[in-house]
């Protein structure tokens, strides 16, 4: 049971496009109170992927490689929305590639790097790409596409990627049934991509996973939401204490 647990912890990392605080005894934002990095994110598109790579044994050495998704992968290799999977590479002295696995001849997704001759081929045609995403062979016509991506030295690994990025509004609301008042989260939801809520005491503290629910009234027993088409949607969690910070993470799920 505990190694099952572990590997479905390492299944889904945690990628905060953008977060909003907010004090649910007064309804007021606490977004002075938030971090720099943040409220940078708040006028941006971009969003940014945070792993720990202490999650991830393949990333551990040298020509380590592992991919994660965003989107659902289909059948014919193509991601079930917008975003193809990121391959994240490790290359010698701390070096790290984070590339998008859209293969450029006829866009199938690459998989990840093997460790033997630090190469990605592409399942569908054989082009074969370098540890950085440069074209090697084949009938691809130029490199993968790279993401920016910041080390912290440590364990740390940010990865930004392009349209993920999201905002956050939210209120308190007071349930028709006469429960108790519930935090109601609305943002714009990616088509396929899969979202949680994440509770945070105070800026000090580890935010964890809170159930909540699509209606204002309904059962907050949901830990997970997809849309099928790109909306914008409202989440209602319960309030667990007088303040906090509530965000909303994308999950990523390593494939």
């Amino acid at each position: 049971m505990k190694q099952n647990l572990t590997l479905e912890r390492r299944r889904f990392i945690k990628t905060f496009a953008f977060a909003t605080a907010y004090s649910a005894l007064l309804g007021k934002t606490w977004t002075d109170s938030l971090a720099a990095e943040i409220r940078t994110l708040a006028v941006s598109t971009t969003g940014t992927l945070r792993l720990k790579l202490s999650n991830f044994p393949a990333l551990q050495d040298e020509s380590g490689s592992v991919r994660l998704a965003i989107n659902p992968l289909r059948a014919d290799l193509m991601p079930d929305g917008q975003f193809y999977p990121v391959i994240i590479n490790r290359g010698p002295s701390n070096t790290f590639f984070a590339l998008n696995s859209r293969c450029t001849h006829e866009s199938c997704a690459i998989p990840p790097m093997e460790a033997f001759t630090n190469q990605m081929v592409c399942p569908c045609h054989g082009s074969i790409f370098g540890i950085d995403g440069r074209r090697i062979s084949g009938l691809a016509t130029s490199a993968l596409s790279k993401y920016t991506v910041k080390f912290d030295g440590a364990d740390l690994l940010e990865v930004q990627i392009p349209s993920l990025g999201y905002s956050i509004t939210g209120s308190n609301v007071q349930s028709a049934g006469g429960g108790n008042p519930r935090l109601r989260l609305d943002f714009r939801a990616l088509r396929k991509v899969e979202y949680e809520v994440l509770y945070r005491e105070s800026l000090d503290k580890q935010a964890t996973a809170t159930s909540f629910s699509a209606t204002a009234d309904g059962a907050a027993d949901q830990t997970a939401f997809s849309s099928t088409t790109t909306a914008n949607v409202s989440l209602f969690v319960e309030r667990q204490s007088p303040a906090g910070f509530y965000m909303v993470a994308v999950r990523v799920n390593e494939i």
